[in-house]
């Protein structure tokens, strides 16, 4: 998660150490639970319940575990797909993923798709 975190300089740090607290075995079982459902909106409320994760760093471990269906999403992406210039909510991240997956063949993975339609990195 530090990459991701890497351009909040004054949050970075903190985040960082509030993830440690978390017991790891706790992180996985929550993990694990997002991934039983089929669900989006489940899933990223249930990874946000983990302390230190927030919907843009959900998004990671999300495209981290199936990049075929999910991509990292971040203000930029919004700014450029949808055109708000807006943070990254649940709500968002749906309406998101939704555009990537209609500008997307079926063959590319979405977080290909995203990297293709906008490059901020």
């Amino acid at each position: 998660m530090q990459w991701k975190l890497n351009a909040q300089r004054g949050r970075r740090d903190w985040y960082i150490e509030w993830l440690y607290e978390v017991p790891a075995v706790f992180v996985q079982r929550i993990s694990q639970a997002a991934f039983l459902v089929d669900d989006t909106k489940l899933q990223l409320e249930t990874l946000t319940s983990i302390p230190g994760i927030r919907p843009a760093s959900a998004t990671v471990v999300l495209a981290f575990h199936d990049s075929m269906n999910y991509a990292i999403g971040d203000r930029y992406m919004i700014a450029a797909l949808l055109g708000d210039d807006r943070a990254l909510r649940r709500s968002v991240y749906l309406r998101l993923l939704a555009e990537l997956r209609d500008r997307n063949s079926g063959e590319i993975d979405l977080q290909t798709v995203k990297t293709a339609c906008y490059q901020q990195y």
